[in-house]
């Protein structure tokens, strides 16, 4: 076995990036005492490759300490889905305390454990003390892992740990049991701007996030958008790879952007969103691609985050993006190239403008 300490000077966050972007390991698996937004978006790109190339990740998140936030728990859910839980022990006095990162294939191979929860605290920012356990094929070793997967499956097991279901997570909210990122100050203040004179302000900041899973029976109003990509939306030049939503297309219809519900305050200072989305470019689909949407406040820009669209698409192709209803963490992205049958059907109802180059409309 290999064994290394990682504190601030070499901060878990920096290991547990390289362990999910290095290809070696196929599972990832966590039990944390809790988790926030800040974590996610810290390991985000090595976390939603790790799951597109098909890593498998697995998570129990405690929320004894009412520290696990609301959103942190339905983003972890784009990427673990059936296989996020969380833990809660109805004993005061008794708190689920763990921090254990797991990495493997067909048996763990590498298990990093210590102080740090899942939060950009934990991962890159405070004073933590973890130790990196990189297991080989001695006794020693194999001692060790028959241990961890012991604990690993007790923790499953316990009759404290429960999966992590919408209607579940919407009691949990409600009951005070998690945190609600969206009562930061600065972030309701930003919401509240970028809301100026639109009707959904008040009444979204007052109510709770809707359930993740909305009930079938609730008719969508609207399911698709669609938009002219600019000369911007396809620069080369540009290293982020963001598409610009015009602002009037969020204000028009907040709800289909999952805004401001879903949204946090992240890290830089915006409110952000992760979901999932099915790619499609010339015929070819791109499944589970992790996008970002995310409001620039410096520039007053509404961005998607999807390099998949930037890089292929060309100025005047058009973007149709689709939303279930009953899965609102979850999107269908297609590329219109012009002259295309799709294109032409399309492109006439693009009736709002937003710029010379810039048209769009909810179809």
């Amino acid at each position: 076995m290999k064994l290394t300490l990682l504190t601030h000077e070499n901060p878990v966050g920096e290991e547990i990036a390289k362990a999910l972007k290095n290809g070696r390991y196929s599972k990832f698996k966590a039990a944390v005492a809790y988790a926030r937004n800040s974590g996610i978006s810290r390991i985000h790109n090595e976390l939603a490759d790790f799951v597109s190339n098909g890593g498998e990740t697995s998570i129990i998140a405690g929320i004894d300490q009412g520290n696990t936030s609301y959103q942190a728990l339905v983003n972890l859910k784009t990427f673990a889905k059936d296989n996020l839980f969380i833990h809660h022990d109805r004993n005061f006095d008794i708190t689920f305390h763990p921090k254990i990162y797991l990495f493997g294939n067909s048996q763990v191979e590498k298990v990093i454990l210590g102080s740090s929860n899942f939060t950009a605290g934990g991962f890159y920012l405070n004073y933590e003390a973890n130790v990196s356990v990189k297991l080989g094929s001695s006794e020693k070793a194999k001692r060790f892992r028959r241990q961890v997967l012991d604990y690993w499956s007790d923790l499953l097991n316990d009759k404290n740990t429960k999966k992590c279901a919408p209607a579940l997570l919407n009691r949990l909210l409600e009951n005070g049991s998690i945190a609600d990122e969206r009562a930061q100050k600065p972030f309701k203040e930003i919401i509240e701007r970028i809301s100026s004179g639109s009707p959904f302000k008040a009444r979204e900041l007052r109510t709770a996030p809707p359930a993740v899973e909305l009930p079938t029976e609730v008719p969508a109003l609207k399911e698709r958008f669609a938009m002219t990509l600019s000369s911007f939306d396809v620069s080369e030049r540009s290293l982020d790879p963001v598409l610009l939503i015009p602002i009037a297309a969020l204000r028009t219809r907040p709800g289909f952007w999952n805004f401001p519900a879903f949204y946090t305050y992240s890290e830089t200072g915006y409110p952000q969103l992760y979901a999932v989305a099915e790619v499609r470019v010339d015929g070819k689909m791109l499944k589970d691609q992790h996008i970002r949407i995310y409001y620039y406040e410096k520039k007053s820009e509404f961005r998607l985050k999807c390099e998949a669209i930037k890089r292929a698409g060309d100025e005047g192709d058009i973007i149709l993006i689709r939303k279930y209803p009953t899965r609102p963490l979850e999107f269908e992205i297609a590329l219109l190239r012009r002259n295309s049958m799709e294109h032409e059907e399309i492109r006439p109802l693009l009736a709002q403008r937003a710029s010379s180059q810039k048209f769009f409309a909810y179809l």
